[in-house]
This record gives C-alpha cells, sequence and structure tokens, in this order.
C-alpha cells in the first residue's frame, strides 16, 4: 500500500477491537495481508466478549479504534448510551450480513418455511400473537441494525410492539445458539456464522436475511473516538486507507479459503471449518457477509439519521437535537475522501442519498448505490421529519425534536 505512506501517523502502536463475527474480516485481513505494516503501523487485533464491552473499552481509551455496530457512534454522541463518548466512523465495514432466525419448533408451530418472503413470515407471526402467543426474541444490542431491523420486520406482520407479546433480549453473538438450544429464547437477529451454526445443529430456521428488510443497511463500521480522531488525524487516515484496501480484496476476490483459515488459526470462531466457508458462500447460506467496497464504504450522513430516528421512534432518546448536525458530527467523511482519494478510489459527490430510492447516484464519476426497504418507505434527508410523521407523530412535535 504504497499509497498509504502519504499519511505520516502520528502514532505506529494501534489497539483495535473486533468481534468473533465473519465481518470481522476486513481487520483480520489488513492485518494478514501487510497493509497496516505498508501503512506504517504496528496494529495489535484484540477479540471482545461483547458489544456493550467493546462500546466501553473504546470509549474509555483502552482500544484506539474498533469494528463497531453501525448506530453506535450516534447513540454515544447523543449521549443515549449512558456512556456519552462522542464516537465517529470514517469507514463502513459491511452491509447485511444478519438474519433473523427462529429455532425449529416455534417455525413449525407458525408455518414459517426457508425462503419464505419476509413480509409472509411477519404475518404468520402477527397470527401467533394476535391468537395469544408470546415470543422472545434475543438481538447483539440495544444500539444495533439487528434491533432495529428485527422490529421492522415484526411490523410488516402488523405485530403491536408495545405489547408485551414480543419479548426482546440482548446477547453477545456467541452465546445466542446456546440461548436458543437451552430454550431460552425463541429466536435471534444476529450476524454470521451463528445462523449457520443454529441451522446446521438442527435448531434453528433461518427466517430472513436483514438485507431483505432494507437493502443497502450498513451494518459494522470502523469507528473511533471523536477525540481520537483529532488528535489523530495521520493515523486515522492510514488505519482507514489499509482496511479500504483488505475490503478490495474481500469484496473482489475469492479468498475464502485462505479467510476461513485465518479465523480458524487466531481462533476468532469456535464452530467447525465447513460451517464457516457454508456461511461465506455455501448454497444454504442467505446471509453471507458483504463487505463494503468502493462508495459502499462510504459512511452515508442519511443512514445515520436512520439510525438517529430509530432512537426516536422506539423511545431510546427523547431530547430534541439537530439530526443534521449530530449526523454530519458522526460521519467523517473528509477522512475517507483523504484516504480514498490516497489509494484512487472513487470519491463520493454528495453526502446523503434518498435512502430507499432504490438505485441513487453518490459518486463524483456517476457510481450509483442501492438503498432499498422493504416496506416501501424512503427517507428524504432533506425532510427527515417526515419520517416520524408518516408514523402517527404530529408534524409539529416531530419537526422540533430534530432541530434542536
Amino acid at each position: 500500500m504504497k499509497a498509504g505512506l502519504r499519511f505520516r501517523p502520528e502514532t505506529g502502536q494501534l489497539t483495535v477491537g473486533y468481534m468473533p463475527l465473519l465481518d470481522s474480516a476486513p481487520l483480520l485481513w489488513a492485518a494478514h495481508r501487510g497493509y497496516f505494516h505498508d501503512a506504517g503501523l504496528s496494529v495489535n487485533l484484540v477479540r471482545e466478549v461483547s458489544w456493550a464491552s467493546l462500546r466501553d473499552r473504546l470509549a474509555y481509551g483502552a482500544l484506539d479504534a474498533a469494528q463497531c455496530l453501525a448506530p453506535m457512534p450516534v447513540a454515544a454522541s447523543l449521549g443515549a448510551d449512558g456512556v456519552g463518548v462522542p464516537i465517529v466512523t470514517a469507514l463502513c465495514l459491511s452491509h447485511g450480513g444478519s438474519a433473523i432466525t427462529l429455532s425449529r419448533s416455534i417455525a413449525h408451530r407458525l408455518g414459517i418455511t426457508p425462503g419464505m418472503n419476509p413480509v409472509e413470515s411477519a404475518r404468520a407471526v402477527g397470527r401467533f400473537v394476535q391468537t395469544g402467543g408470546r415470543l422472545r426474541l434475543a438481538h447483539v444490542f440495544a444500539f444495533s441494525m439487528h434491533h432495529y431491523l428485527l422490529r421492522d420486520w415484526l411490523a410488516l406482520g402488523g405485530v403491536d410492539l408495545d405489547s408485551e407479546a414480543i419479548e426482546f433480549r440482548v446477547a453477545p453473538p456467541p452465546q445466542m445458539v446456546r440461548l436458543l438450544e437451552s430454550g431460552a429464547v425463541d429466536g435471534f437477529c444476529v450476524g454470521e456464522p451463528w445462523n449457520m451454526a443454529a441451522m446446521r445443529g438442527n435448531l434453528g430456521v433461518i427466517v430472513t436475511p436483514t438485507s431483505a428488510i432494507w437493502e443497502g443497511n450498513v451494518d459494522k463500521v470502523l469507528g473511533v473516538t471523536q477525540e481520537w480522531a483529532a488528535t489523530h488525524p495521520q493515523t486515522h487516515r492510514a488505519l482507514i486507507a489499509a482496511v479500504m484496501l483488505a475490503l478490495r480484496d474481500l469484496a473482489t476476490r475469492d479468498v475464502v479459503r485462505e479467510m476461513t483459515g485465518l479465523l480458524l488459526k487466531r481462533k476468532v470462531l469456535s464452530v467447525p471449518e465447513a460451517w464457516i466457508e457454508a456461511a461465506f458462500h455455501g448454497p444454504e447460506s442467505i446471509s453471507p457477509p458483504r463487505f463494503a467496497h468502493g462508495l459502499t464504504a462510504f459512511p452515508r450522513r442519511s443512514q445515520m439519521m436512520w439510525c438517529a430516528l430509530q432512537m426516536l421512534r422506539w423511545r431510546q432518546w427523547a431530547k430534541p437535537f439537530p439530526l443534521a448536525a449530530l449526523s454530519a458530527q458522526v460521519c467523517d467523511g473528509a477522512a475517507f475522501a483523504d484516504a480514498a482519494a490516497a489509494l484512487h478510489f472513487p470519491l463520493p459527490a454528495y453526502d446523503t442519498v434518498r435512502e430507499g430510492g432504490g438505485e441513487v447516484e453518490l459518486g463524483l464519476d456517476g457510481t450509483t448505490i442501492e438503498s432499498r426497504f422493504i416496506s416501501g418507505e424512503q427517507l428524504d434527508p432533506e425532510n427527515p421529519a417526515a419520517y416520524l410523521t408518516s408514523r402517527g407523530w404530529l408534524a409539529d412535535v416531530a419537526q422540533a425534536v430534530i432541530s434542536g
């Protein structure tokens, strides 16, 4: 990565955290291929035990950077996470790659089968709930796409998410299969390989990938604290450029066997090799990690607006805040552009798009990206209050809460 050497890191020693998931691959691959080294960085990769502990260790300086759930920077910058140390992101790592899985017994009882249309499977849950049924569903973190898209899937079936029929629980990804096996939960939304593990273990039925609910959603990002980004601008850009090269390899080359071997060698995952390969690209996989590359790796302010609106929608935050300013604070577009330019990668022309608008233009060269909601809804970044009013909010209340 000779282009990355245009940056002069303020520090060469970094500790970077990740979770035991297939989509931790960009960080592992960057180390494996020497991209960190070529950028003048010595990176110690640390496996974390939960998203909460990863967030805490990043916020309090034990980690310099980390694989983060996409809504985490928004929650941290708002203070909704209870910690309130602002986090920024300049790079998307993956989109999609998670799925909703139900226990085999519950799926059979509800008449849900693999490959069923997400709307039909959600309606099956709706009918179950209307006749007195209850479900315990786990996701990985309160501020996660898993949580929000799980709710969006249930809403497709007309499920009243304020009722006691649905009990949401939080659990670290590696614990999901054990919880399903013990009967502690009836289903979950998690990244791979844990959906594949439930299916291969004859414990669960993969109902739908989250990408079917929002095609183009951002799942994981590279996060650093706002303070760290301000005091280490060159290090930040060198780190981003190194991971961009790893993302390019993962998105454009067939490295599944090599990556599987790396995950096993580093003891990132404790599942059979065949399960990892199957989750990456096997015929049974419906939610393989899709690594961001080019302009899909650009963190759009409109994506972060959507995350913030979910926090309002599901009463995780109630105080007025300037939505436009918050999304600009969270997304470090300048750092992305500097790293992309150093590598001669495409540059964005805009920092927002109409989310849900289908194929939308983003690049200076006219490059388009895909953003599509199964519900057919759209989020207009010029009028985000309309998203809330379409869900029953009074127009003046909606406008006031996102205007700060």
